[in-house]
């Protein structure tokens, strides 16, 4: 796979630095943020705020399917505080917090992963308090399959206008397309996180399947200068 080898290498460096110069205190790290980052790390999260900034125009709440720890769900509230700080738009986080396990022949080899990726719903509701942002995001705790029907049955209204889809699995990204593609406003969008990657195939068979059906409503478009997104879809009609 394209940039494992280098991967390898660098978080190898990276541990040998923690154990050369100790823990440091996790606020300092975060206020000194990019002096730890990796680039391409840092080059994500600019292309996702770039994806986002892109869709401000358009009406719509904001979901994240599969958060994980929380770091993208938080980040993007921090942006609408940044860019709409006035705004009513709401960011759903739709996350089990058990990991990765609705796998289907679709994932291939990623069934290896099973489990992986388990996050806290604890600590993540502890750092959405802290920066006061009880009233910008809505968790949604549950397998995406069971949460996302009752969500929209319940709140029928709901409209999005931008949709980051992280799963990694067949299923989950087959459902959110499924029933999102109506939910999704004209100029808003689609990004994915793992489309075209031969570890995780489920998610782009998944994305070239609703593609065949609904192409015609959206313009597919590459990310520059990151590794993820792997692939944003743009809603034109």
């Amino acid at each position: 796979m394209k940039f494992e080898a280098s991967d390898k290498v660098y978080l190898d460096e990276r541990r040998q630095l923690s154990e050369k110069y100790g823990p440091r205190e996790l606020w300092s790290v975060i206020d000194h943020w990019p002096l730890y980052a990796g680039i391409a790390n840092i080059g994500r999260f600019m292309a996702i705020a770039d994806a986002f900034r892109s869709t401000l125009d358009a009406p719509g709440n904001v979901a994240e399917f599969g958060s994980w720890r929380g770091a993208n769900i938080m980040f993007l509230a921090k942006l609408l505080h940044v860019y709409d700080p006035n705004g009513c738009k709401t960011v759903h986080c739709f996350e089990s917090f058990e990991g990765l396990e609705s796998f289907t022949d679709e994932d291939g080899s990623a069934e290896s992963s099973r489990g992986t990726y388990q996050g806290s719903y604890e600590e993540l509701a502890d750092l959405i308090n802290l920066y006061r942002l009880q009233d910008d995001i809505v968790i949604h705790k549950g397998l995406i399959q069971e949460t996302l029907p009752q969500v929209l049955s319940k709140k029928s209204p709901l409209t999005f206008s931008f949709i980051y889809c992280d799963t990694d699995l067949y299923e989950p990204t087959k459902v959110i397309l499924e029933l999102m593609h109506s939910r999704l406003a004209t100029g808003g969008l689609f990004a994915f996180d793992q489309w075209n990657n031969e570890s995780w195939p489920g998610e782009g068979l998944a994305v070239n399947e609703f593609f065949e059906q609904f192409g015609e409503s959206y313009d597919m478009q590459s990310v520059r200068n990151a590794r993820q997104p792997t692939l944003i879809m743009k809603k034109v009609r």
